[in-house]
């Protein structure tokens, strides 16, 4: 019975084409990466076809997979690309200003290495990182929902040294979510740049 092999076992059958070898592994993953696509894409059908979009890439590529390493990981890293390719090829196509609160990806479980409220103080702390005037201005507009006239007045600056901070912050924090996608999400679903 294949329920029993280990996903090494089971990656060198899929190598020769061994269908059921693929079957098994597709059963033994996809709730679990289904669940995990569901925090990126809150809508079912795109996190559908993510999973099946990362089953069909395996079993084209199934004689380049390296059965040394992680079969699980590997899925998971697959679906973190995916998304950050969806957002990439679209963000020309929509405003993240205009994102209602149905789209707003929330905590739900998932199988990867971070928790919601992990994702959320990292992204914290990479705020917390930005020189002082900035994060404060960055703090009272992207957190507080200060428009740069009312900073400008609060801080007694010009409107324009507010903008320029914002600007700066914002390029700053995208620099470094460039580099983990996930918290690039999670940050975007909560704070419109």
């Amino acid at each position: 019975m294949l329920r029993n092999h280990t996903d090494n076992n089971l990656l060198i059958s899929l190598k020769q084409g061994d269908m059921a070898a693929f079957n098994e592994l597709y059963f033994r993953y996809s709730k679990r990466l289904m669940a995990f696509s569901f925090t990126f894409f809150a809508d079912q059908q795109l996190a559908e076809e993510a999973v099946q979009e990362i089953f069909v890439r395996v079993w084209e590529r199934r004689k380049k997979l390296d059965e040394t390493k992680s079969f699980k990981s590997y899925l998971f890293q697959a679906v973190k690309f995916y998304m950050y390719n969806y957002i990439r090829d679209r963000k020309k196509d929509c405003s993240l200003d205009v994102l209602s609160d149905d789209n707003v990806i929330g905590a739900r479980n998932q199988e990867d290495d971070f928790t919601y409220n992990e994702m959320e103080g990292m992204v914290m702390e990479l705020i917390e990182k930005l020189p002082k005037v900035q994060k404060e201005v960055f703090k009272l507009n992207k957190l507080k929902g200060m428009n740069s006239e009312q900073i400008a007045h609060h801080m007694k600056l010009s409107k324009r040294t507010i903008e320029h901070h914002i600007y700066l912050a914002s390029k700053s924090l995208k620099k470094n979510l460039l580099e983990n996608p996930t918290l690039s999400l999670l940050i975007f679903a909560n704070i419109s740049f």
